[in-house]
């Protein structure tokens, strides 16, 4: 989910909260907001100095990746896995401690959004970006069921990433959502993934007529909530029956031209192989197919 076009801290609230609003419609239990802002380049350049003249220090212990990142980008040290160097990182200044008026504002402003949105979070420093172009708000949802990869979103603000493109400037902000993490999580947690609902109708047809009518069938039947299918791809006829088995089509309708001339086709219950003559009259084809549908559902049960 991406939003482009404001500086505004609100949007920065709107977009966590609305990845915390997906996450609680999967029933996703125990997740754990984490904020932080890494400001903007002129703030984080004093940052990088702080962070330099600090892991200096200790240059001799780090791995080598790290001493790589302390030339290059000395923020990425604070997102090391490797423990020696991850307890190193514990003491070092925090970016909060560094962010000029002008994104310290904007931090507290995106933390008071979130509060009157019910949003709860800990700030924590040490959420950093790997790349130039993220400016200020950083976030990450965590989860603690699925081991040690625990981050099943990330996002913030990247305000230099259109710029840095060619393009002009314009101030962006994102996130993304690990779909295998989630699965996990869901797993790990007992979350039933519902299974997708069926096709309620399958439209087969012959000819060119009939290719046009269950075109229209289809979308009269999809602005009515009902899932209806017909064939996109040139399948003969009996392919398109078959992928109406695939499908697990509740019902089938063939049209050719005899029933487009007629204006009425047999309705086929795939379950029951019962089988109703049905009017093809859009607005008459609606309402028969609804009530044929429901009376069937009742009958079920």
């Amino acid at each position: 989910m991406e939003c482009y076009g404001t500086k505004n801290p609100a949007a920065d609230a709107e977009l966590i909260t609305a990845a915390k609003a997906i996450f609680d419609r999967m029933q996703i239990r125990d997740l754990h907001l984490e904020i932080n802002s890494i400001g903007c380049p002129e703030c984080r350049a004093e940052y990088h100095k702080a962070l330099k003249e600090y892991f200096t220090a200790y240059r001799d212990e780090l791995c080598d990746d790290c001493k790589d990142r302390l030339e290059r980008n000395p923020m990425r040290l604070l997102d090391c896995k490797v423990a020696h160097d991850h307890e190193i990182a514990g003491g070092a200044p925090t970016v909060l401690d560094y962010l000029c008026d002008e994104c310290r504002e904007h931090f507290e402003a995106v933390k008071a959004y979130l509060d009157a949105n019910g949003v709860e979070y800990t700030v924590n420093p040490k959420i950093v970006r790997g790349l130039d172009y993220y400016t200020k708000t950083v976030f990450e949802f965590i989860s603690g069921d699925i081991g040690a990869q625990s981050t099943v979103c990330g996002g913030g603000r990247y305000d230099g990433l259109i710029e840095d493109l060619g393009g002009n400037p314009m101030p962006a902000l994102g996130f993304a959502a690990g779909i295998e993490r989630l699965l996990m999580t869901l797993e790990a947690q007992g979350v039933e993934i519902p299974a997708p609902e069926s096709c309620d109708l399958y439209i087969g047809s012959m000819g060119d007529k009939a290719h046009l009518k269950a075109s229209a069938l289809a979308a009269v039947l999809r602005t009515a909530g009902l899932k209806a299918e017909f064939d996109i791809v040139g399948r003969g006829l009996r392919a398109q029956m078959k992928y109406a088995d695939k499908l697990g089509a509740k019902y089938s309708l063939v049209l050719g031209d005899n029933e487009i001339e007629e204006g009425k086709a047999n309705l086929k219950n795939m379950q029951t192989g019962e089988q109703t003559e049905i009017t093809l009259d859009a607005e008459s084809f609606v309402r028969e197919f609804t009530g044929i549908k429901l009376a069937a559902e009742f009958a079920e049960d």
